[in-house]
């Protein structure tokens, strides 16, 4: 394209934003004499960027990311040369988009009938106000700080020492390590018909836990899907020094099920968990490991994001062999390690002894054999699975059994008795600019704005601790 073409399409897309976004843009570039048609790639990225002036990822955020990691997965392959698998997702991500956009745009259109008299518009607003949440209020409560990131090489060590305070009384059975089994169970009340639930059930329970020799709190942690930090809160003991054999511990495994399904699998990125329902029941919860997210202190450095999205099992292998990705082995020489291009099937692998094969190119779940990893965001995007918990769900789990994985940092259930519960994780991938919006988008969805206690909900965005907490009056 010659420069006073250049220069033609920089105004028009200038013009083309002001009058509504990629269409006019795009008609702008073919009348500026652009002959070639757009390829996959860059329909895509149009119709994304259209969404992004849309604001869709505050109106239909599931969607949304869903598109944004469709378009990393084609970038991904586009980097490693596979050009036609790039296409295709390409294609998909622009096809998705353009879908999405068009019920955007309907859904303005419905907005922008008549306006309601200025007495109707002044009601409006009240009850907007009125939905907000209330100021902040003075609490004599000070919680502790959130947990921080998680990182492998922060654990605890392991090792001895007495305890720092009283242990609790022992409790009935522990469950299995790396899952926690629906023991308590909070059924929440009906919905109404116009709600969508985002979750029916509180599924763990709270136990004691005697301390094996050479366990440390990381360890443990990863066992049941605690953060250590948090663990060590609970008990009120130095994180920083080895727990003793024979010390017990209290821990808290509750959680609410993000997502209600008949069969299959649902991994919650926040709250690192695997849900697997069998008749619509769920019939186990795994704690595992995600991808990591961009470091803060150095944003050049590319994320190991986990994808969210619908999948399939496609494969099962035990033993498996480690072909590392380019994209990995380029991190090993970045860090001045020895670059592995096949990692055999033994303690060195870090698949571990099982490995299920997903739908999402690139994309495993897996045993470990780091299991002070799991429940962490250390992975390189697969989801890896405490090794005494993968055998049993590898062997449970059938090729063709179909999965979705999500991210829900806030989850929230109403308990038979009406009382309303929130959960609360922290935003790992920055995908939200304000989880209080989230806490309120939720309770309306659910109709119980009422019933909260939004000075309970400030408090719970605080702690951020993962466990359900009561926020009704």
């Amino acid at each position: 394209m010659s420069g006073n073409a250049v220069q033609r399409v920089s105004l028009m897309y200038r013009v083309g934003v002001g009058m509504g976004g990629t269409v006019s843009f795009l008609a702008a570039v073919l009348l500026a004499g652009c002959s070639t048609p757009p390829t996959a790639k860059k329909r895509a990225l149009a119709e994304l960027y259209g969404l992004r002036q849309r604001s869709a990822f505050s109106i239909s955020r599931q969607e949304y990311w869903s598109i944004e990691e469709t378009v990393a997965r084609a970038e991904s392959h586009l980097a490693r040369g596979e050009r036609k698998r790039a296409e295709v997702l390409f294609d998909l991500a622009a096809g998705k988009a353009k879908l999405l956009s068009e019920r955007l745009e309907l859904a303005q259109a419905e907005k922008d009938e008549p306006q309601p008299s200025s007495r109707d518009a002044v009601s409006k607003q009240s009850a907007d106000w009125d939905d907000q949440l209330p100021p902040p209020a003075t609490d004599s409560v000070s919680p502790g700080p959130p947990p921080a990131p998680e990182s492998p090489a922060m654990a605890p060590p392991s090792g001895h020492l007495h305890p720092q305070s009283a242990p609790a009384p022992v409790e009935p059975a522990e469950p299995q390590p790396g899952e926690m089994r629906s023991v308590e169970r909070v059924e929440p009340a009906e919905a109404p018909e116009t709600a969508r639930p985002r979750s029916s059930v509180i599924i763990g329970k709270r136990f004691s836990y005697t301390v094996g020799k050479g366990e440390s709190l990381r360890y443990i942690g990863a066992k049941f899907g605690v953060n250590w930090r948090r663990l060590a809160q609970l008990n009120r003991i130095d994180p920083q020094k080895p727990l003793m054999a024979g010390q017990v511990l209290r821990i808290d495994t509750r959680r609410i099920v993000p997502r209600q399904i008949d069969d299959g699998i649902v991994i919650n990125i926040p709250d690192r968990t695997l849900y697997y329902f069998r008749n619509g029941e769920v019939d186990r919860v795994l704690s595992v490991a995600v991808g990591k997210p961009k470091p803060a202190n150095d944003p050049e450095k590319r994320d190991w994001h986990t994808p969210t999205g619908n999948f399939r099992i496609i494969g099962k292998v035990k033993d498996p062999t480690w072909r590392v990705p380019p994209s990995i082995q380029k991190e090993m020489k970045e860090q001045g390690k020895e670059v592995k291009t096949i990692v055999p099937p033994g303690k060195k692998n870090p698949l571990g002894k099982y490995a299920l094969k997903t739908s999402i190119p690139g994309i495993l779940i897996h045993s470990t054999n780091s299991p002070e990893s799991v429940y962490s965001f250390s992975s390189h995007g697969c989801i890896r699975v405490f090794p005494e918990s993968m055998e049993d769900f590898f062997n449970s789990v059938t090729e063709e059994t179909t999965g979705e994985i999500i991210y829900e940092p806030v989850k929230m259930t109403v308990a038979e008795g009406g009382e309303v519960f929130l959960e609360v994780h922290r935003d790992i991938y920055n995908r939200y600019e304000n989880l209080d919006e989230q806490v309120k988008s939720i309770a309306q969805e659910q109709h119980v704005e009422e019933r909260i206690d939004w000075n309970k909900v400030r408090q719970v965005l605080k702690r951020m601790n993962g466990t359900p907490e009561k926020v009704s009056f």
